[in-house]
């Protein structure tokens, strides 16, 4: 998609042959463009990758043009032109074995939840240690409905699923990850160390995590982390819904069907 109005330098670098040095540079560079769009969870400029990256502009501009013309990146339809990875790097994951085997033991389970629930089913992976990936998505059987395209990722405090997670790890890892700087994409967002933390130990407790308009304005979800064997999450699944079918009454319902559907999960992984 393009759109009608382009943050980028006007002046282009000219591509270097992607051999000796000035390849190895020219790859890593590109590299480090995947990892800060992939990181951002959501679309991106330009300036903010330059940046970010400390890069000029017309060199960053230079990179995703090629990732684009790849089929790794592409443009998102906004006033201003912002990047985001293409699902292409999702199938290219996909093809991971260990990504292959959980995602095809967890589908099942996830295609249940999302008959009983009627709405969308995520399930993540993480991705570092700060966010979690999209793998596997179940659309809603309603027309009104939430989406997210596979490949995105969402932040550890702002999702359900990524609660979920935190409340899984051991208190000593737990604190280390809500000492760092956290961001605040939308006003419901929670970055208060001891509010978020208050939250999680709840998680943990009742074994669900909820999120009300906490990554996305009008997006609500219920997440349970899968365990793997030693007790430590592996993936985690959510259910995500507009919040206008969002009720306060029916979340212990969900909860305790999300957290089903997870330990189900993490039940068949270790047979």
């Amino acid at each position: 998609m393009t759109s009608t109005r382009s943050e980028v330098d006007p002046v282009v670098d000219q591509p270097q042959a992607a051999t000796g040095p000035a390849g190895t540079q020219t790859l890593i560079r590109g590299l480090r463009v995947v990892e800060a769009v992939a990181a951002q969870g959501q679309p991106i400029g330009v300036g903010d990758l330059s940046r970010q990256l400390d890069l000029p502009k017309s060199t960053v501009q230079r990179l995703l043009r090629t990732l684009q013309q790849e089929g790794w990146a592409e443009t998102s339809d906004e006033p201003i032109t912002r990047w985001q990875l293409s699902p292409r790097l999702l199938a290219l994951a996909r093809r991971n074995a260990p990504a292959q085997s959980l995602r095809d033991v967890a589908l099942p389970y996830l295609t249940e939840l999302g008959e009983r629930t009627g709405e969308t089913i995520h399930f993540s992976l993480p991705d570092g240690d700060s966010q979690l990936v999209l793998i596997e998505r179940v659309d809603s059987i309603h027309p009104v409905r939430t989406f997210n395209q596979i490949g995105a990722g969402v932040a550890f405090h702002t999702s359900a699923s990524g609660k979920a997670w935190l409340a899984m790890l051991p208190d000593d890892e737990l604190e280390a990850m809500l000492a760092r700087p956290l961001a605040k994409p939308t006003a419901n967002s929670i970055v208060d160390p001891k509010q978020l933390l208050h939250q999680i130990l709840e998680a943990r407790e009742r074994g669900y995590a909820v999120n009300i308009s906490e990554n996305r304005a009008h997006v609500c979800a219920i997440g349970a982390a899968v365990p793997g064997p030693s007790g430590r999450p592996v993936a985690a699944v959510a259910i995500s819904m507009p919040d206008i079918r969002f009720m306060p009454a029916r979340v212990p319902e969900w909860g305790s069907l999300v957290g089903q559907t997870a330990q189900s999960i993490g039940d068949a992984l270790a047979d």
